[in-house]
């Protein structure tokens, strides 16, 4: 019996959690619509009175299964907003944020009792698996830019709620998917037997017709007559044979067409079930736009739209980092503050928006917009060259387009002060790496002074992967087809060679090919004999094309993927691995990086990286002995060589004298601080690009902005100090 009721105690937690997360999503929403202002004070009084039942609500829930803090901070909360919706107590910005903190309170307690991290996350996670509506309605396009504002008095009975609908946990749906995802390679096997059964059927005819033509050949003498009736009873059998296999194929084709049926509409229909409302990953963004704009005096209005779409749970979850860093970026770079704003003519409120809108072909755009001030395309430039991406002199003849390519690139940052949320050179690579995972695209789109959109366009739902299945070498991989223009077949001599490489003329233009072993660091191959001609597989990403020699192209086909498991995460040209349906398992690869192999020369890059970082050497800069020694130890153990010196002048007489890759200094020194070293440094005509870091404790914003205005490269601060990180800076700008 104590089993039994220790049992219903979990199952009744285990619900309270799931109701628990649905009531402080639509509490959080509420009090941010209030917070931003209402249309009239009727919609408010409405607003205020949906919070106090569903905050009287959760503490009857919490009360039940004897969540006994919950139920106290509810209780606290219920009083304040039993006052304000009688008229005894004034709204006051004051007031929502104690009430915001209190339902943080909750949060936190949720989280401790096993809920995870952010309301948000808890109503993603558990929300019903098959429920046709979501607990909380969603804004239309002209609706308030609050997401999930209720209308007034909006809330539901959960007996409505749940008719014709049962809760099913997210893990249990998981694992009914990838049992039909092992369905679906019996129904690859079914359409391999077939293709066999086939192929038997006709062997036994080929070798019936040469059995038939030897016979006819043979002399009509006595003594071959044996044979000749020998030859007859063969042939027949083979006959026989023949018709068995014939009709043994074609019941296999039946066979493989109902269980092909069978599995794609099982998994269809699953997919279906993981289908969620797009608006779900949008849940815990108003609150962290609240707190990231108060943090940087900013005020900044939050708007979805989404269109009532739904999309796969894989790939919203997967979708959710790129957004946070997207709309962070959004506030961090684009928004301005208040005063510039209204200096440019601008509202005082900023904005940020994100839309969610279909495409054709199972595919959504998701676009992040802002009107803040637009990309610094100067400082993009300014930044690549600081960060050695490209020369001085080539940045003065970068058009806008290319500019706009470098954001994509790991390393670079256009804030020299490294903080929580920008400045590690990260930027758009980690969005768009996430994004091509999925197989989608990024574009960005961004006016001075008027603003950025950053659009993402993703599949809707995961579907099976179809890829063309061709050999490199003695191996056999898989190339997306979406990701595949053209196979040709091209003459050794239309192969020409240029001063990057070698092209081949496609539709007009030059289209750079490379062979596919070679980008993958495979044995390559004896050249072709003269005359033979070249199989060319050409693939894209985004607008960039290429073509990929390969030694066979075997054709398309369906498989079952798999993604990479740790330790291999993010292996280079590899997306993840497809099972054939002869059991035989290849690697699938991904186009975006084949692209950036050929760019980089695969083999000599690398090889060209770690001779230059044995060999740099480093000028590291502090008074402190602690520091000093610390730091040497750091990069030394990284494989760099390392000189040291006790302030300013020791290091500028150090630098006068020898030659130094890098500088990583101190700021607060006797005789000369890091800021005069830093200025000397660019002030000299052979020093003055010479990479600069300063670590220092001086955290206000005029040391950082005078940090800045000395030149340094990157301006860390010791109480976020972090060893990878600085390694990560130096490889940056090394």
């Amino acid at each position: 019996m104590a089993d039994r009721g220790d049992d219903l105690r979990a199952r009744l937690l285990a619900t309270f959690r799931v109701e628990a997360a649905e009531h402080l999503q639509l509490i959080t929403a509420n009090l941010l619509a209030l917070e931003q202002g209402l249309g009239s004070n009727a919609e408010t009084q409405a607003v205020w009175e949906a919070t106090f039942r569903g905050v009287h609500t959760l503490k009857g829930a919490a009360r039940s299964v004897s969540k006994t803090d919950v139920e106290a901070v509810c209780q606290t909360a219920e009083s304040v907003l039993s006052r304000v919706t009688r008229g005894e107590l004034a709204s006051t910005p004051a007031l929502i944020d104690q009430l915001q903190d209190a339902m943080g309170e909750v949060s936190r307690f949720l989280l401790e009792s096993g809920v995870p991290s952010g309301v948000a996350a808890a109503a993603v996670t558990h929300r019903d698996a098959v429920a046709p509506e979501p607990p909380v309605p969603s804004p239309t396009p002209d609706a308030h830019p609050v997401a999930a504002t209720p209308s007034p008095g909006a809330t539901p009975s959960p007996g409505l709620q749940t008719v014709n609908t049962i809760r099913v946990g997210t893990a249990k749906l998981d694992a009914l998917i990838l049992q039909a995802e092992d369905l679906l390679l019996a129904k690859l096997a079914a359409g391999e037997r077939v293709s066999e059964a086939g192929d038997l059927a006709e062997s036994a005819s080929r070798l019936g017709t040469v059995l038939k033509q030897a016979s006819a050949r043979i002399p009509s003498l006595e003594a071959t007559v044996p044979v000749a009736l020998l030859l007859e009873e063969v042939e027949s059998a083979l006959r026989s044979w023949e018709a068995k296999l014939v009709t043994l194929r074609d019941h296999l084709t039946v066979d493989a067409r109902t269980t092909g049926r069978v599995v794609d509409g099982l998994q269809e229909e699953l997919r279906r079930l993981r289908m969620v409302p797009a608006s779900s990953v949008l849940d815990l963004f108003p609150r962290m736009v609240r707190d990231i704009a108060r943090q940087q005096g900013k005020e900044v209005e939050w708007a979805t739209r989404d269109e009532g779409l739904e999309m796969d749970r894989q790939v919203l979850e997967a979708m959710k980092d790129p957004l946070i860093h997207l709309v962070r970026n959004a506030i961090d770079h684009g928004i301005e503050l208040p005063e510039t704003r209204i200096s440019k003519g601008k509202p005082r409120r900023g904005r940020v928006e994100v839309r969610i809108a279909a495409l054709e072909g199972n595919r959504v755009e998701i676009a992040v917009r802002d009107n803040g001030a637009g990309v610094d395309l100067p400082g993009v430039r300014a930044a690549a060259v600081r960060a050695r991406l490209l020369s001085a002199e080539e940045s003065l003849t970068l058009s806008t387009e290319a500019t706009a390519e470098l954001l994509y690139r790991s390393g670079l940052s256009t804030s020299p002060v490294i903080t929580d949320i920008a400045g590690h050179g990260l930027g758009l690579a980690i969005v768009k790496e996430r994004v091509e995972r999925l197989g989608g695209q990024l574009h960005v789109e961004t006016s001075a002074g008027e603003g950025t959109t950053v659009r993402m366009e993703v599949p809707a739902s995961i579907a099976t992967f179809r890829g063309l299945l061709v050999r490199a070498g003695e191996q056999r991989f898989l190339l997306p087809v979406e990701a595949v223009q053209q196979a040709v077949r091209i003459a050794p001599e239309a192969i020409e060679r240029l001063e990057e490489g070698y092209a081949i003329s496609w539709h007009g233009r030059a289209l750079p090919v490379a062979r596919l072993v070679a980008l993958l660091g495979l044995p390559v191959d004896a050249k072709p004999e003269t005359g033979t001609m070249e199989l060319c597989v050409v693939v894209s990403s985004g607008e960039e094309q290429i073509g990929l020699l390969v030694e066979e192209i075997i054709g398309e086909r369906e498989v079952l993927a798999k993604e990479l498991q740790p330790p291999l995460v993010r292996v280079p040209n590899v997306a993840g691995a497809g099972v054939l349906g002869s059991g035989e398992m290849v690697l699938i690869l991904r186009s975006a990086d084949l692209i950036k192999s050929f760019r980089a020369r695969p083999g000599q890059g690398v090889h060209v990286h770690r001779t230059r970082e044995q060999q740099m050497t480093i000028l590291v800069v502090d008074d402190s002995i602690t520091t000093r020694t610390m730091e040497k130890n750091l990069l030394e153990t990284a494989g760099y060589r390392v000189r040291v010196a006790v302030d300013g002048l020791d290091a500028w007489m150090l630098l006068k004298s020898d030659v130094f890759d890098l500088v990583v200094s101190d700021v607060d020194m006797p005789r000369l601080d890091g800021f005069g070293l830093t200025e000397r440094i660019r002030a000299d005509g052979q020093l003055s690009d010479l990479p600069v870091i300063l670590v220092t404790a001086l955290e206000s914003r005029e040391d950082k902005e005078r940090g800045i205005e000395a030149g340094a490269n990157a301006y860390v601060v010791k109480s976020s100090f972090d060893q990878s990180n600085l390694l990560s800076i130096i490889r940056r700008l090394a």
